[in-house]
């Protein structure tokens, strides 16, 4: 989709919603791009090195981040306003080998919350509230910000 112009992009994610809805489909979409993930996704699992850290509504994802790596990732997202201020989005350290990641959790040498047991115990996906999936230790007690929510929020369509 990225190499699309914006335009046919559009039409074509257009597209793929009207059939979703008219043949009652199921897609599973993989994608870098934020906000056509906010755009077309009901449901959204956020990948760190081939595990998924979170899983929820696109809606709870977006505004109610419960995995410091999902909460960095909306945080880089672009906003389309000029005026918006940009917050330091960089996080520190090299993304983990796959072939060898760390001990513990795979985020743990990223991650500006981490304590003893995130160096140590590998994290299960657990639910946190009703369809919201986070492999994160410290998930209930972590506080993170959500992508702003906008006027076309997809929730508010339907």
């Amino acid at each position: 989709m990225s190499a699309l112009d914006v335009s046919v992009q559009a039409q074509v994610l257009n597209l793929l919603l009207d059939l979703q809805q008219r043949l009652s489909l199921t897609y599973l979409f993989v994608a870098h791009d934020l906000s056509v993930v906010k755009h077309i996704s009901d449901r959204v699992a956020v990948m760190y090195v081939g595990q998924i850290v979170e899983l929820a509504t696109s809606a709870a994802v977006f505004a109610h981040p419960r995995h410091p790596y999902t909460a960095a990732l909306l945080r880089s997202a672009p906003v389309p306003d000029p005026n918006a201020t940009s917050g330091d989005v960089a996080l520190a350290g090299e993304v983990a080998n796959p072939a060898d990641p760390p001990r513990g959790c795979y985020f743990h040498p990223r991650c500006p919350f981490t304590t003893q047991v995130c160096r140590t115990e590998r994290p299960a996906l657990r639910e946190i509230a009703a369809g919201h999936l986070v492999r994160c230790h410290r998930a209930e007690e972590l506080t993170l910000t959500g992508a702003r929510a906008d006027a076309d929020d997809r929730s508010e369509r339907r």
